[in-house]
């Protein structure tokens, strides 16, 4: 039997076909819809956390960056957790967008990112050093550059003398006591040991040094270990080029550590005396055949020397500011960058009277908040950090 189709059940079915068909479209459509909902709200939620991620830095600490370029901000993480609440809820007030998510929980740590890293802070310290254009290849090029030569005859002298020299009789006592004779201008700053303990430096764990000789820095002499010396040389203060800050030697505290002006420029001139009676010890060594005769002769042209350079001269064309930076690089750098620290939180705090320490602060933060849109949760995870 054969059924025959009249042209109402045509139109019937066409209908229905339609409908169907329509269903399926409105379906799509709704479908594409919520998914594009879904990809607006996490895309404002990612917003929205980017911004109040910046806005968070943006409370960094104002004297310290105006003062030395460094960048810090409070690292307590309750704070910045409701830093981070405050920025992101601002952003979501007003309007009612069907994209717009709504936080759950948010969440800030800056725990891997603490100021007292002192790898973090010399890479800070190397974007803003003075001359970074000039240094370039040979890590010592920029130092033999503006010495003249100076500091390749020093060199040469080290190595002759230091074998000559350890046949000699100890003659620090007697430059230890003609320097206390010199009469230097009042040079009385100094910190209490309850000061001392506080500061990065004694946090990290490093204590005065005593020689500078063995100190194991010469070995990690590098062209980034250069710009932060320069760093150094530029903003802090020595012998020779002082300037009103907490203490008065600042460059000689970041060589030895020790919690005086007076006891840092004693060390100083020890130092700069060895360097040189190194250097006049196998010259005269070389001139005379004769031990002693050497050794006195050398030991009063290196206290002479001392004393010029000291005075802002110059000894085989070498100036304060070259000596030094030959002093420096015999310090490993995360003691350096460590006293650095303790320098600027003392000028931070003391000189321009700044709630501050480097314990409390950090470079960056990670924030964690969560969302819910239409029933559903997401989470969005960033990390800050200074750039």
């Amino acid at each position: 039997m054969v059924l025959k189709m009249t042209g109402t059940d045509r139109r019937g079915f066409t209908t229905v076909y339609l409908l169907m068909i329509l269903a399926s479209l409105s379906m799509a459509v709704v479908m594409m819809i919520n998914t594009a909902s879904a990809y607006a709200a996490r895309s404002i939620a990612e917003t929205v956390c980017a911004s109040a991620g910046r806005s968070v830095l943006s409370e960094y600490q104002k004297d310290l960056f105006r003062r030395y370029g460094v960048f810090a901000v409070r690292g307590d993480d309750a704070l910045l957790t409701r830093l981070s609440e405050f920025y992101i809820d601002g952003s979501l007030v007003g309007g009612k967008a069907v994209a717009k998510p709504s936080p759950v929980a948010v969440e800030a740590s800056a725990e891997c990112y603490p100021a007292l890293d002192t790898a973090a802070f010399g890479t800070q310290i190397r974007r803003l050093a003075p001359g970074t254009a000039v240094l370039k290849g040979n890590v010592l090029e920029y130092i033999l550059a503006h010495s003249d030569g100076g500091i390749s005859e020093l060199m040469d002298g080290l190595q002759e003398g230091a074998q000559e020299a350890g046949e000699a009789e100890d003659v620090s006592q007697t430059a230890e006591k003609e320097f206390g004779k010199d009469a230097d201008r009042n040079r009385g700053r100094s910190l209490s040991e309850k000061e001392a303990r506080a500061l990065p430096s004694a946090l990290l764990g490093y204590g005065r040094r005593i020689s500078l000789l063995f100190s194991g820095g010469i070995f990690e002499l590098s062209f980034s270990a250069l710009l932060e010396d320069e760093y150094i040389i530029a903003m802090c203060s020595n012998a020779v080029d002082t300037k009103e800050n907490y203490l008065e030697l600042e460059t000689e505290y970041i060589l030895y550590g020790n919690r005086s002006d007076k006891a840092n420029l004693k060390a100083v001139k020890l130092s700069l005396f060895s360097l040189r009676f190194a250097v006049n010890e196998a010259k005269y060594l070389s001139e005379t055949g004769e031990l002693l005769v050497s050794t006195a002769a050398a030991a009063a042209k290196s206290i002479e020397e001392v004393r010029t350079i000291m005075a802002g001269g110059k000894v085989d064309k070498l100036d304060y500011a070259v000596y030094l930076r030959i002093l420096l690089a015999m310090i490993p750098r995360s003691e350096k960058l460590a006293r650095l620290m303790d320098i600027m939180e003392l000028n931070i705090t003391r000189i321009d009277g700044s709630n501050f320490s480097f314990k409390s602060y950090a470079y960056g933060f990670d924030l964690n908040a969560s969302f819910v849109h239409r029933r559903r949760t997401g989470n969005v995870e960033q990390s800050f950090i200074y750039q």
